[in-house]
């Protein structure tokens, strides 16, 4: 038996139907039940997503080949901002910061190959999330450290020795340089403007010396010496884990 061929458009259009569908359940008053099961259900549409790009690559067609791209990196997007609302729910707020800034992540991504009317009502809906959900942070942290070049995501050659671009979209992939080793942690420093908007100020204190956690404004029981300044705790680096290939 032979089996059906699927057209692009048809694709197209039920990828359309299921992405308008997950937007439906991106609100707090979602019941966490059914976010949950809309997760579950954006991660069987991601393996079918990915399969239809292998067959784009498998035909040397980039042009498709990115259009899924966009496509995992919309639903990727529509994924983390579910489980925002979820972690949310659950009080575990630090969470919900990283898979809000996985989700803007992923929109902007999608952007770069597809700017249309849905994909900046997200990008809109997120900023908005991040304003009145979220503290605001003044500062990060960032690290300094000196790390080997690493391994191309695309050929997997040495970095320094391919001609790919780090961050540009090649054959349906973002272009990464992967398998790096960090050799030193020279210093961290605070900054208004990060590499990586997760690592951020989680505790801080009062001029009583009571430590307060920066997103429930809670004093958390514990003395801190502030002879030198404010006491400060945060997310001091996170390991990259966008789906990107």
């Amino acid at each position: 038996m032979n089996e059906k061929r699927v057209s692009y458009d048809e694709i197209h259009e039920a990828y359309c139907e299921f992405i308008d569908s997950c937007g439906k359940f991106s609100f707090y008053t979602r019941s966490i039940e059914t976010q949950r099961q809309k997760v579950a259900e954006c991660d069987n549409y991601l393996v079918a997503i990915k399969q239809y790009k292998s067959q784009a690559i498998e035909k040397n067609n980039e042009p498709v080949a990115n259009q899924f791209f966009h496509m995992q990196c919309m639903i990727h997007a529509l994924r983390s901002s579910l489980l925002m609302w979820i972690e949310l729910k659950e009080c575990s707020f630090e969470n919900a910061w990283t898979h809000l800034v996985d989700a803007q992540e992923y929109t902007a991504i999608a952007l770069r190959l597809n700017d249309y009317e849905g994909v900046r009502n997200l990008e809109a809906r997120l900023k908005g999330a991040e304003q009145s959900l979220f503290p605001g942070w003044k500062i990060y942290n960032s690290p300094g450290f000196v790390e080997t070049v690493g391994k191309c995501s695309v050929c997997h050659a040495p970095f320094s020795e391919c001609d790919h671009v780090e961050n540009e979209i090649y054959m349906g992939s973002l272009c990464q340089r992967i398998d790096r080793n960090i050799v030193r942690v020279d210093h961290f420093a605070f900054v208004e403007n990060p590499r990586d908007r997760r690592c951020i100020i989680t505790k801080t204190s009062d001029d009583d010396g009571n430590e307060i956690d920066y997103f429930t404004w809670e004093k958390t029981g514990k003395k801190v010496n502030n002879e030198e300044g404010h006491h400060v705790e945060g997310r001091m680096f996170c390991i990259p884990t966008l789906d990107v290939l």
